[in-house]
């Protein structure tokens, strides 16, 4: 098991030879990228790095009800697998959020189940899998797919490709109130790339508000006040028993951390120092 990073957005400002200089002085393993060429590919090698995924565009237009659509994001969630297995990139990212989100979840799976599995099939015959994050989307229709146990049980009964897994990010989880834990003890054979993230609450702020969210100021960034996402150590996940989980089903992937951390966003002393504690706490228990 290897510990990795999703570039922040002041890393992604700086010349990426730097950048890629700066993850292995710092004792990172892993680069996420979202997009592949060789001159990508040959840098990260260079510094010594592994590319952990590598992002998957397309999609949006695959979950639309044009034809012309899904067949312009077919043709580029093609292409950027290719790339990928064309450089030794082994995972490509995504999100699954439809075009329509009006639709709501159900009614987008009906197309998700018609233009996605030949993605994934794509996919393993290249030697590339899929790995899908949680995030439920936005306020108010939080119309991702992928967010739930639930939606994973449908999503791998209609694709049971081993080409097909999951981003786990337990941040996700713990925000809409799922376990975790019980989450990754049924779906830990699914598990393609892990995102070291972690979610806070607010007992105060819940208490003043619930879960409507402040009247008088605007929520701190990365959450809605009562919630936030947090670097891993400052949040409620157990990343020992994360770990654990993992190795117990031979997982020795790659943990991203993804900074998504207002007390650490405000420029890029900032960044690097919380990409360093979130970091070093997951080093005490990845081996």
């Amino acid at each position: 098991m290897k510990i990795g990073l999703r570039i922040p957005s002041e890393g992604g400002k700086m010349p990426f030879d730097q950048f890629c200089r700066w993850c292995k002085d710092n004792g990172f393993e892993a680069v996420d990228v979202g997009r592949l060429t060789p001159e990508v590919a040959q840098t990260v090698a260079a510094h010594g790095l592994t590319i952990g995924t590598v992002d998957l565009p397309g999609t949006r237009d695959l979950l639309s009800v044009e034809p012309d659509q899904q067949a312009a994001g077919a043709e580029a969630a093609k292409a950027a697998i290719q790339a990928a297995a064309d450089n030794g990139a082994k995972i490509m990212f995504c999100v699954f959020v439809p075009a329509d989100p009006t639709l709501g979840r159900a009614k987008n799976f009906e197309i998700w189940k018609q233009t996605i599995p030949p993605i994934v099939e794509f996919a393993e015959s290249k030697g590339v899998s899929i790995a899908m994050e949680g995030w439920p989307g936005s306020w108010p229709y939080y119309p991702a797919l992928g967010c739930t146990p639930e939606m994973w049980r449908a999503m791998f009964a209609a694709c049971p490709s081993p080409a097909f897994g999951l981003n786990y990010d337990p941040s996700h989880l713990v925000r809409i109130g799922v376990d975790y834990l019980r989450a990754l003890n049924e779906f830990a054979d699914r598990v393609k790339h892990v995102h070291g993230k972690d979610t806070v609450f607010d007992d105060e702020a819940l208490y003043l508000h619930g879960n409507l969210g402040p009247t008088f100021k605007k929520p701190r960034g990365f959450g809605e006040e009562w919630w936030r996402y947090c670097i891993p150590g400052d949040g409620v996940v157990d990343w020992l028993k994360v770990v654990q989980r993992l190795e117990d089903e031979g997982f020795e992937g790659i943990i991203s951390v993804e900074l998504e951390d207002y007390r650490y966003w405000k420029d890029w002393e900032h960044q690097a120092d919380g990409l360093r504690r979130a970091r070093n706490h997951l080093a005490r228990f990845v081996r």
